[in-house]
């Protein structure tokens, strides 16, 4: 019987899709830390958040790496599978501390309450489609 080849499915192509998005998005957030206004910003954040950025900005490289070079069978599923539950904890912390660092949106305008609503149920699919890529299935 012939087997099937999952080099293209769909799987591959959401976990390439997100590899993706995490390794741009956390470039853009070294670049954003790094340029003029994003260090002229970094003067009224706390050391904390500061780090919390730049460490979760590396983390998201490290993450969307390895979710695009995983299903080509360059990690074995060992590592895969310990790389998947640290990332999925890693984008689970993530998204609790921007959305309570971020709540006082909800007491702006309109455009600001819709803007936190979005990063928030963007950061919940992002999420959904890492728990989707889970390697023990």
């Amino acid at each position: 019987m012939a087997t099937k080849n999952n080099t293209l499915s769909s799987t591959t192509l959401l976990s390439v899709a997100v590899g993706l998005f995490l390794v741009l998005s956390g470039i853009q957030n070294l670049i954003d830390t790094s340029s003029f206004m994003g260090k002229l910003g970094g003067m009224f954040q706390s050391d904390l958040s500061k780090t919390v950025g730049i460490v979760s900005a590396i983390l998201k490289i490290v993450s969307g790496a390895v979710l695009v070079i995983g299903p080509f069978g360059l990690l074995t599923k060992g590592i895969r599978q310990l790389a998947f539950w640290i990332i999925v904890v890693f984008w689970a912390a993530l998204t609790i501390w921007l959305a309570f660092t971020t709540v006082n949106a909800l007491k702006g305008d309109a455009p600001a309450v819709l803007g936190w609503f979005e990063t928030l149920f963007l950061d919940l699919a992002i999420l959904a489609a890492l728990w989707h890529l889970n390697p023990e299935d």
